[in-house]
């Protein structure tokens, strides 16, 4: 669910958005690197919890624990509909169904952001305090099904998003 192999909401949206923050970082200056990376992970989960109010403040102070300059929406979209198949069908004159075509899968029918989510999840009584919750009592579970997903993402050779863009310049 949303990307994270468990069928417990609270748990897969506080993973999902975990993991967004820790494929956000800044590698090159984060702590969260190297053979410590999933304690430093772990710990700055639960310490970002703490003072949180909501889900806002849990990313915030998430992010400025692992040093993230900028959270990625291309990246999320990725965690958490990672085998989206779009297919295409078209109808013939005489109304039945004709050639199916599989349409790229980087070509999302809609953005779905983490906010959109809570409020479908609100109806159930899940809440920026159940999350929160999940997040301090519960960051070893996190952290599991975050390095779960991150060698999953390995194995499937999945890059990490380009940090900078670069540029060429000519003078004239």
């Amino acid at each position: 669910m949303y990307g994270i192999e468990t069928e417990d909401k609270p748990t897969a949206l506080a993973s999902a958005l975990s993991y967004w923050v820790f494929r956000s970082r800044d590698k090159g200056k984060s702590p969260a690197m190297g053979l410590k990376t999933w304690e430093y992970f772990q710990s700055s989960i639960q310490n970002a919890a703490i003072p949180s109010r909501s889900i806002n403040d849990y990313i915030e102070n998430l992010a400025k624990k692992l040093i993230v300059n900028h959270l990625n929406p291309k990246e999320w979209t990725r965690i958490i509909s990672p085998n989206q198949v779009i297919l295409r069908a078209s109808i013939n004159p005489d109304g039945s169904m004709g050639e199916i075509q599989q349409i790229d899968s980087d070509q999302h029918l809609q953005w779905l952001g983490w906010q959109q989510i809570l409020e479908s999840l609100k109806p159930e009584g899940i809440g920026d305090r159940h999350i929160l919750k999940i997040c301090r009592e519960k960051p070893h579970i996190i952290t599991t099904f975050c390095r779960v997903r991150f060698e999953s993402d390995r194995a499937l050779n999945i890059p990490d998003e380009p940090e900078t863009l670069d540029v060429e310049v000519n003078n004239a």
